[in-house]
């Protein structure tokens, strides 16, 4: 019977995320930015080999799917109507026309910096859902040949909180 074991790959994000938020100062209504660290752990399962697996593939995936996209950025919903002021028009056009073609992250630089445009509004679950898919299919089409799977994206919002998501926890 083949033994398996579990890999998990953590990466460490600073993430910004513009959130809606009011306080009472002549009766208005204040768009603000919050700032995030987040820690994404992402677990896979492999069967032992002897000699072992050359895993680096998937230090690979995430960082590309993850790290790359979103470290460093503001993460923000297509719809967003603030998208429209720090991008300009040209740009925004094409964002939307990118969006509704693919559910998947897009990065772009604005006004205020690096930008990571999703489908959906960026809180942590949504994320680790968008995450989970675009790895598991990554490391799905690139380990055909070996016995990996994609298990499992924990995305910790702080030391005791974090939302999980995994194949099993998928609704039907």
């Amino acid at each position: 019977m083949p033994q398996y074991f579990n890999i998990t790959y953590c990466l460490d994000l600073n993430i910004t995320k513009k959130v809606n938020y009011a306080y009472i100062e002549d009766n208005k209504l204040e768009e603000g930015f919050v700032g995030y660290r987040y820690r994404v752990e992402c677990t896979c399962r492999a069967k032992y080999q002897d000699p072992p697996t050359d895993m680096s593939f998937l230090k690979k995936i995430f960082k590309a799917e993850i790290q790359d996209l979103c470290d460093h950025a503001t993460i923000i919903d297509y719809q967003d109507p603030f998208l429209k002021e720090i991008i300009n028009s040209i740009e925004y056009m094409g964002i939307i026309h990118q969006q509704q073609k693919k559910a998947q992250f897009i990065q772009a630089n604005s006004k205020i910096g690096k930008l990571c445009i999703t489908p959906f509004k960026p809180s942590s679950e949504n994320l680790a859902k968008a995450w989970h898919g675009a790895i598991h299919q990554r490391v799905a089409a690139n380990s055909s040949d070996l016995d990996i799977n994609f298990e499992k994206i924990k995305v910790w919002e702080t030391n005791n909180w974090y939302t999980e998501f995994s194949v099993d926890l998928q609704l039907k």
